[in-house]
């Protein structure tokens, strides 16, 4: 099933919800990466996560950056997406594994206690930001809570990654649901009540259901409005430009010691993996523009 995204609001009330299936952008993540299978899970939720959240924000150029800081084993992981719905992550160790629990990867053992920060770059002077402790490291609780702890909205969100047998990404997705303004009693006992018996996101996914299928199965087929259909996928605009202007903010001196060691320098980007060679005399040149 191809990776597709949409944002809804329930006709007649400020409900809003995005949902998408990620499958093919979460395996490509895990092929750059070499990920574990429980890497994979922790990398691919927040991953889709961050497109989630993306995909609420007004303009296409604007992006939102998710940082989980933790003790578990993968360490730390990093989650970057634009309106537009390109994606791109990493984990700080993604070779990192532990034993499944009760016969599911052990994503809030792979990622233990910590901090979820959130970054919004949304036109303004400055960044947004914020800032949670972790509730599980499940990723989808702990984004919930940042949600009604920083941004006071009121929010449901379901994430998943299946990994099967193969090691292999054979579903991933999620939606997220926010309540932007009081709504009566009978309606959110109508959506509790819907959120309660609503499927895991890949069971959803597995059984062929479309991303708007599974927003009325979390909503209890409240009538639905869609407002845009587009395609999360993994994106890094990575490019050696970009690295050479990275050398010289790192400094004269720096390049100055690089260049001296007479050897080639290897910078590879965190985000795809991409490996930029530098000759020494490349240095040279880079140096040069720096100092001009």
């Amino acid at each position: 099933m191809s990776d597709a995204m949409i944002n809804t609001v329930v006709q007649g009330e400020d409900i809003y919800g995005v949902a998408a299936i990620t499958t093919t952008m979460v395996a490509e993540a895990q092929r750059l990466h070499g990920a574990s299978p429980t890497a994979t899970a922790a990398l691919g939720r927040l991953l889709t996560g961050s497109a989630l959240m993306a995909a609420l924000l007004k303009d296409d150029s604007h992006r939102v950056s998710l940082q989980v800081n933790c003790r578990g084993p993968v360490r730390r992981l990093l989650a970057e997406a634009d309106g537009s719905g390109c994606v791109r992550g990493y984990a700080g160790r993604p070779t990192a594994d532990i034993p499944s629990r009760d016969g599911k990867l052990d994503v809030g053992g792979v990622v233990g206690k910590g901090v979820l920060h959130v970054l919004k770059e949304v036109g303004l002077p400055e960044p947004q930001t914020g800032a949670v402790p972790l509730v599980s490291g499940e990723i989808a609780e702990d984004l919930a809570a940042y949600f009604d702890q920083s941004e006071q909205i009121p929010s449901a969100v379901s994430l998943g990654v299946l990994v099967n047998a193969h090691y292999e990404v054979a579903a991933a997705g999620g939606f997220l649901i926010q309540f932007h303004a009081t709504i009566g009693d009978d309606l959110i006992s109508h959506i509790e009540k819907a959120l309660a018996k609503v499927p895991p996101a890949t069971t959803m996914i597995q059984a062929g259901y479309q991303p708007v299928e599974m927003l009325q199965q979390a909503l209890g087929s409240l009538p639905l409005d869609i407002v845009r259909h587009h395609t999360p996928l993994w994106y890094c605009g990575c490019s050696r430009e970009r690295v050479v202007r990275a050398l010289i903010a790192i400094g004269a001196n720096e390049l100055r010691q690089l260049i001296a060691e007479n050897q080639d320098t290897e910078v590879k980007c965190e985000f795809c993996t991409t490996a930029y060679v530098f000759r020494p005399q490349e240095l040279v040149h880079i140096l040069d523009s720096a100092l001009t």
